[in-house]
């Protein structure tokens, strides 16, 4: 019987584990919106945007090279690296590398927090560039 148990009991903490993991959430080619005044975007109002969405959210933010920009965000002793790119017409945020979220290359998961973080991220850059 108590082999039973501690067999369910590690069974059990492997199941809960797993569930704090979820598919690594990536945003493609989200479309960039004209601003509320009517004009089109630019490239470097796009970057604007990004830049101000990411400080809205406690990103910190740096541009690499035209066009992407590398994005990091630090929670506790969690941290998370993800690239923008991005144009005058769409941009994409996907994942870089992460530290403590239990990222599994193979499955191809993540521990929820850092979806709810670029999530939260994107629509902060979604809001800044209709402004």
């Amino acid at each position: 019987m108590t082999r039973c148990l501690k067999l369910l009991l590690v069974f059990a903490t492997f199941w809960l584990a797993a569930c704090t993991s979820h598919p690594l959430m990536n945003v493609y080619d989200r479309p960039v919106p004209d601003r509320l005044d009517g004009k089109s975007q630019n490239a470097e109002t796009v970057a604007k945007a990004i830049h101000a969405g990411c400080i809205d959210k406690g990103w910190t933010c740096r541009e690499v090279s035209p066009g992407v920009i590398d994005a990091s965000i630090t929670v506790r002793k969690h941290r998370a690296n993800a690239e923008i790119n991005y144009n005058a017409q769409r941009y994409s945020i996907t994942y870089k590398n992460s530290h403590l979220l239990d990222y599994n290359e193979r499955r191809n998961t993540i521990h929820r927090n850092y979806n709810r973080w670029i999530n939260n991220l994107d629509h902060a850059i979604a809001k800044s560039l209709v402004l």
